[in-house]
């Protein structure tokens, strides 16, 4: 979050001034964009070579979404960098650099609130189109109403914090008072609206798992009894939906700690945060498209055996012998685990031979 500190009289503040909180902030934001940039990579590679891009289907509107966050990501570290650069090196007015970082109307720090409220409008924007997504096919898109005025209702509060970041000129105290309830109300809803279309898209993948699974069940037993539990395509994507979300989610938690602290770590936690926000993205997207590949692979692999079992046939003045072969067919997945199947082939052949095996 973009705010300025209070005098050093609050003694969170005293303890950690913004000079140092605002090159903390640095270092760990750069550590969090390579992180980002890796995971970037890996997103391209699964968008334009990936499983869906290599059957001529290209998903251009997550193209769109992982190039603005890119944009938006890489901007926050240059303005980040500037605003470092200007405080300790251009700036030669009273105060220091904790006067300049105090400025909350700088242009700079200006740029970085925008690039905070877009980011993190983007990742809960994409949440909620997942989820109208999957609600879509069963013609209950109404479910993402309530998490969909969420986001319009955090959008107006990104307005307000944006406007006021850029046109409030006066002292620090005041910066604080006007933007604090702004900021822990556009936290709250965050993660709300986070948890909230996460547990709906979990709930309605899990619901259509164990729908299918007892289908299955009872088109081969013949009973609706409810199969053991195992981990299929479905449960993989449920548990990546989950890691991926809670990643986001923590970050969100911390910012919202240090933000009611009053403490200026602020600085740090939020600018990863905002990494978070496309790391997050980027991992859906690598799994998802890693865990439809890892299942393709296995269930065209298959190595097969030949195991022949002899039986003697039994009966009186009998003219034939049989040989019983079978051949064992194993799907290998190192996930899943393998999957073998059998098929009996059974062959006669004259008894003189037979008889000489």
């Amino acid at each position: 979050m973009r705010r300025a500190a209070s005098p050093p009289a609050d003694a969170a503040m005293a303890t950690f001034p913004v000079a140092e909180a605002q090159i903390v902030a640095l270092f760990m934001e750069a550590i969090a964009y390579g992180i980002y940039l890796v995971t970037l990579g890996l997103c391209a590679r699964a968008l334009f070579w990936g499983r869906a891009a290599a059957r001529g289907r290209h998903h251009w509107p997550l193209i769109a979404v992982a190039l603005a966050m890119f944009v938006f990501a890489t901007l926050d570290v240059a303005f980040g960098l500037r605003h470092v650069l200007d405080a300790f090196i251009f700036y030669r007015g009273p105060g220091g650099p904790d006067a300049e970082f105090e400025n909350i109307s700088y242009w700079v720090n200006v740029m970085k609130t925008v690039d905070t409220q877009i980011m993190t409008l983007i990742g809960d924007g994409m949440l909620i189109y997942r989820c109208y997504i999957i609600f879509s096919h069963a013609r209950k898109w109404l479910v993402v109403a309530v998490p969909a005025l969420l986001w319009v209702g955090n959008a107006g509060i990104s307005g307000a914090i944006i406007y006021i970041t850029a046109t409030l000129r006066k002292d620090a105290l005041l910066s604080v008072a006007a933007l604090s309830p702004l900021l822990n109300a556009f936290l709250v809803i965050t993660l709300v609206t986070n948890l909230l279309t996460t547990g709906l898209i979990v709930w309605k993948i899990s619901a259509v798992d164990r729908e299918a699974a007892r289908w299955k069940l009872s088109s081969v037993a013949g009973d609706g009894s409810t199969p053991p539990h195992g981990r299929t395509r479905l449960a993989q994507v449920v548990r990546i939906i989950i890691e991926s979300g809670a990643l986001y989610t923590a970050l969100v938690l911390v910012t919202f700690g240090t933000e009611l602290a009053g403490s200026n770590a602020v600085y740090g936690v939020s600018d990863v945060m905002i990494m978070t926000v496309g790391i997050s993205f980027n991992l859906i997207i690598v799994r998802v498209d890693r865990r439809a590949d890892a299942t393709e692979t296995a269930q065209a692999t298959q190595n097969r055996a030949s195991i022949p079992l002899h039986f003697r046939a039994e009966r009186s003045q009998a003219t034939l012998g049989i040989e019983v072969t079978v051949d064992r067919v194993v799907a290998r997945d190192v996930e899943a685990g393998s999957m073998i199947k059998d098929s009996v082939s059974v062959v006669s052949m004259p008894k003189t031979q037979w008889e000489a095996m």
